[in-house]
């Protein structure tokens, strides 16, 4: 997953560690016959534009982005945003 941005509307090429972010996620794979579930952990990516305003996310066991929430003092949230990749 570290050839394109996770964030589907994006999918800028990854070409340097120093672009982005790079997160880690944990699966759990369980084979039949087996007792316990194999762990690995697959790594993705989100270029530095999209990872500004994204977080990347577990949900029913797919890996998705969301946008960032920040509180603010009076404890309104304003919503990330994405600029587009020309």
């Amino acid at each position: 997953m570290l050839s394109r941005c996770l964030n589907a509307s994006c999918g800028a090429p990854f070409h340097f560690l120093e672009e982005g972010r790079i997160f880690n996620i944990e699966h759990l794979v369980a084979t039949a016959g087996r007792g316990e579930p194999q762990r690995f952990v697959k790594q993705y990516w989100l270029c530095g534009l999209c990872s500004q305003g994204l977080k990347v996310v577990v949900e029913n066991g797919c890996v998705t982005t969301q946008p960032i929430h920040l509180e603010l003092p009076a404890g309104e949230t304003v919503e990330g945003t994405r600029v587009p990749v020309a």
